[in-house]
This record gives C-alpha cells, structure tokens and sequence, in this order.
C-alpha cells in the first residue's frame, strides 16, 4: 500500500499559484494580505484536510509557541500548594491557547536552565512564580528585552518592565481582614512572617498597617516579626511575645501559621480561649486544621490562568489587560472566634 504524503506549504503555494510567503501569512493571520487570497488558501486548506504541523507554523511566524515557567526549586521540593495550583493552572490555559510550557528550575541566584533555555531560543517569553525586592532573573529578561509575566506585582523599580503582572489584591485584603478581626478587641497582636523581600509579604504587611491606622492601634504596640523559617525560629519568637503578654497572632502565610500552632499548643496553650490566630493565606490544611483557621483565600489558579491568557494575548498582538487584579474572600473560622 502506498501512503499519500502529508500535504505541506509548497503544495498549497503551487496549487494557487502564490508563494509560500503568503500562504504562510493565511495561516497565521499575520503581515498584509488580501482577503481574497487569505479566502483561497482556506478554502484550499479546507479542501484538503490540511492541518499545519506545530514546527512549520512556528517557523513560518519565527515562533516557538513555548513559554518557560520558571519555579524556585526549594517552592517544588516543599510541595507547597500554590506551585501545584499554579503549575496546573498554566499548563492547561497554554494548552488551551495553542502553547505549550517548559519547566525552569532556579536555585537562589542560579538560573542557568532558563539562561540556556533563552540561549537556543526555545520559548517566546516567560512567566515568572515569584516577585522579589532584588530579583537576578528579572534583571536578566529585562537585559536581554525578553517579554516576561508575572504572578503578583514587580517592586517599584521594575515597574513597567514586564508585559503582564497578575496579581490579588493582597494590600485591600489584608486591610479588610486585619479590620475583620482586629475590630472590637484591644489585644495585644503581633505579625509573624518569613522574608520581606517578597513582594506580596510588603503589601500584606501595608494592608495590615492601613487597617492599625484607621482602628487607632499604635503600631509601637504591635510588633512585627520576620525571619521566621522554620520551627525553632518560630518557637524563639512565640514564646518571647508570650512574655511580652502577645495573645493574637497575625500570620503572612499558612506556614508560618501552622508553626505557630505548633508552638501555642506545646506551651499549654488552647486556641482560641488562650491566644488566637489568623493567616493572610488560605489552605485546605488551615480549613482542617483543629481549630479551624480563619484566613483570607486567595485563588492561586484563577491568578495563574489569568496571567497565562493575558500573556499569550498580548504576544499575539491582541488586546490585553497589563496588570489584571483578582479579588479576595474573608473566611473567619474558630481560630479567631
């Protein structure tokens, strides 16, 4: 038996008489051409069932349709939940878009997959997880002028510099939610977080000061602690605020909360007769948690496909939203009753 031959561009080109150019130029929608020929080699391709391989069009259009996703890897070996939602999220709106994605492992300061991923020119930009105060990956796209998004908002000094930043509105948020459960209680409260130089800790932080401000407690009065990584450093810091008469704690995140628990209850204490907490992030782990956490809930994914379709739009050369900003909602659990 005989196979027939895929038909390809020149095919098409012969058959109506033009050349590969145009053809190309009909099939991505892109450069000038008339609408009358851009009829013909539709109708031709629909005649003969022609479906454009991946590699042709992207070569036709000097395209990859690749993105690179890049992820640190401490966020991948942790497990934490926002890299799953976020992965997830990304992988199938590309998909759905006509794009496919390329994981980038970074390690600190080291982002020599995606250098060497940018180097043999393998992707038409990049979606960053993360936003940091001092940022070497950013600094690198913005050098080479490589169009990039990202998943909560750039420090002052990239402003601009990316296509697309996503993000929640961590400050409203955590203004609203700091009031939630600030409101009617003059208990001392102190704010537990990890690293300031992350980006979305500074806005929470600023919503938590905002809602201080308007409820009139001093924020000599309201310590504020950072540096919190792991167990023994939350165990130094809870217990020294303990000491301090601190009986409500305000987490930036639900790790930093969990610890927290941790420790209250393994200085005797219940949760939340003797001291309570709340975290600025929402997990299904907090949901569960005994007490049940009150927490603000952020949509990982909904923030994830909407900087993924904003992106892929705006490297179309279609219509795009440059900084979309996603809501919140407050879930006020036992933790904080």
């Amino acid at each position: 038996m005989t196979i027939k031959p895929s038909l390809t561009i020149d095919d098409i080109a012969r058959e109506l008489g033009v050349s590969k150019t145009t053809v190309s130029r009909a099939i991505s929608g892109k450069g000038r051409i008339s609408a009358a020929t851009r009829e013909r080699v539709q109708a031709c391709i629909e005649k003969h069932n022609y479906k454009p391989n991946a590699s042709a069009k992207s070569l036709a259009e000097s395209r990859t349709y690749n993105l690179a996703l890049v992820l640190p890897r401490d966020f991948v070996k942790l497990d934490i939940p926002f890299v799953r939602q976020t992965m997830s999220a990304i992988c199938d709106e590309a998909f759905l878009l006509g794009y496919n994605v390329m994981i980038c492992l970074s390690v600190g300061d080291d982002s020599s997959a995606l250098v060497r991923t940018l180097d043999y020119r393998k992707v038409d930009g990049v979606i960053l997880t993360r936003t940091v105060e001092d940022d070497p990956i950013a600094e690198l796209l913005i050098r080479r002028d490589i169009p990039f998004a990202t998943l909560g908002s750039l420090p002052a000094k990239y402003a601009g510099k990316a296509i697309v930043e996503a993000d929640h509105d961590q400050l409203g948020g955590c203004y609203a939610f700091s009031k939630a459960v600030l409101a009617g209680s003059r208990a001392q409260t102190a704010v537990l977080g990890n690293d300031l130089n992350y980006i979305v800790n500074q806005s929470r932080l600023s919503g938590f000061r905002k809602a201080c401000q308007e409820l009139e407690i001093p924020m000599e009065q309201t310590p504020i602690r950072m540096g919190i990584n792991d167990l023994e450093s939350c165990r130094e810091t809870v217990e020294e605020l303990l000491a301090l008469g601190v009986r409500r704690f305000l987490c930036m995140d639900e790790d930093v909360c969990t610890r927290t628990m941790t420790v209250l209850k393994g200085n005797g204490l219940s949760i939340p007769g003797d001291a309570q907490v709340a975290s600025f992030a929402d997990t299904d782990q907090l949901k569960t948690a005994v007490p049940p956490v009150s927490a603000l809930y952020f949509d990982a994914a909904e923030l994830a496909r909407a900087a993924c379709r904003e992106f892929i739009q705006a490297l179309n050369d279609e219509e795009y939203d440059s900084k979309p900003l996603l809501g919140y909602k407050i879930r006020l659990r036992q933790s904080m009753i």
